[in-house]
């Protein structure tokens, strides 16, 4: 991946080199500073650990630790430089075309409030693109903690569907599902309950199973390759339990994605696998009914009413498409009401790139949509050069977990649960970190 060369960015460094000469020694003679990686690294695993069971306020006070801990190690590390690569290129523009909607809305405060939160979000994407550049090591270590952090709420999942969990709030038209087949939906242990941010999570976080699932197998340690086989059949069935439609959307792109990426040596099994996939949901009489309603359109009352608001920000947008009404979802949800077709409230778009274009308008969406075809392609690029084995397979893991959180957000804005944030920016600093090193040795 190109890194972009800037006049203010060889400013920051010469400033920083200049701080470092003095402090360096200080990190040196330090026996706590000289470990100041592992206190980065254990802050960044808190961060997931803490996200299965944490309220959003809580969680964001232990991630900021990320992003300030990584600053902290740049301004006392000699040798330490500031790099922009040119998908953060674009998404420093969507960053910037975010603050300006600030100061266009009716709302400020309320805006500020949404643009910080954004702030955490991408203050830890490029704290890990920091940290992770001299510390590849750490990758492998990361994804293993997510990919357990995913088995154990699989489990929870699954013994939630065992057990028969009533639903907390009305989260499925059952009015043309016979009794029998209404779905138990599970929704983990992530607060607030919702089996959508569940099915989310599951979904953003699965790729790390399939990470440590394929480095087992390239690695041949076949009782590694077993648990981490049965890890991934649990979680994919628990997203099924999850009755999220977008999830299941997305879990078919991260299934076809595996087909594409493993193709040469599995072409002989597709049919047996498609088949496979096609009992299972015939079996599963629940699932099936949830999957095929997505097709029912304005007969099913969830999907009516996501196409309703769809048509209310479709509007909102069309009244403000420079600037939008301002960042986050406590702006969105008072101007909606201006605009709502019924008499019920909404907390986003229920779509991710109109969410954008409603909360700052047409540059910011383009801007982010830069962001995102710059770093896929490049790493569709990367998988076709030749790399190692399991770089390759967490390249692939980190590129198909971006991807698949995009394809549920075209349906949903989970997207914006912290849960989910923190994940995607670290498959993109993964991603990002891997495409960065090969270019700079250039």
């Amino acid at each position: 991946m190109k890194i972009l060369e800037s006049k203010i960015f060889d400013f920051i460094n010469f400033c920083l080199t200049a701080i470092q000469n003095k402090t360096d020694k200080i990190r040196q003679n330090s026996l706590l500073l000289s470990g100041l990686d592992y206190f980065i690294l254990l802050a960044i695993l808190l961060t997931y650990i803490i996200s299965t069971f944490a309220s959003n306020e809580n969680l964001g006070a232990v991630a900021i630790v990320v992003p300030l801990l990584v600053f902290f190690k740049v301004l006392i590390t000699k040798g330490e430089k500031l790099e922009l690569e040119r998908c953060n290129f674009y998404l420093l523009i969507y960053l910037l075309i975010c603050l300006i909607s600030n100061f266009t809305s009716s709302m400020i405060p309320q805006s500020i409030y949404g643009f910080m939160k954004t702030l955490l979000y991408f203050g830890f994407y490029f704290a890990l693109c920091q940290f992770l550049k001299n510390n590849k090591k750490f990758i492998p270590i990361i994804l293993l903690i997510i990919a357990i952090i995913v088995g154990i709420e699989s489990v929870i999942g699954i013994i939630q569907n065992t057990i028969g969990v009533e639903n907390i709030s009305t989260w499925q038209d059952t009015s043309y599902v016979n009794p029998e087949d209404v779905l138990s939906r599970v929704y983990g242990t992530l607060k607030p309950y919702n089996p959508n941010l569940f099915g989310g999570f599951l979904i953003a976080a699965y790729p790390a199973v399939i990470a440590m699932l394929g480095i087992s197998l390239n690695n041949k340690k076949i009782i590694n390759t077993v648990i981490w086989s049965v890890v991934a059949l649990l979680s994919a069935y628990t997203i099924f339990l999850t009755g999220c439609r977008g999830a299941y959307l997305a879990l078919f792109t991260i299934l076809l994605g595996i087909l594409l990426f493993t193709f040469d040596k599995i072409k002989k099994f597709i049919p047996l696998l498609i088949v496979a996939v096609i009992v299972f949901i015939t079996i599963n009489h629940g699932i099936l009914k949830r999957l095929m309603s997505i097709f029912i359109m304005r007969g099913d009352s969830s999907t009516s009413f996501r196409l309703n608001v769809y048509h209310s920000a479709w509007k909102m947008f069309l009244d403000n498409p420079i600037c939008g009404v301002g960042v986050g979802n406590k702006v969105f949800r008072e101007i909606y009401g201006l605009y709502m077709l019924s008499g019920f409230d909404a907390l986003s778009c229920y779509c991710v790139f109109l969410e954008m274009a409603v909360e700052s308008g047409i540059f910011a969406l383009l801007a982010y949509i830069a962001f995102l075809g710059s770093l896929i392609s490049s790493g569709i690029k990367k998988l076709k050069t030749e790399i190692g084995a399991n770089e390759k397979i967490i390249i692939f893991s980190a590129l198909i977990g971006i991807i698949a959180v995009m394809v549920h957000g075209l349906f949903d804005t989970v997207y914006f649960r912290p849960q989910i944030q923190f994940i995607f920016w670290t498959m993109a600093a993964v991603l990002t970190v891997n495409l960065r090193e090969e270019k700079v040795q250039e």
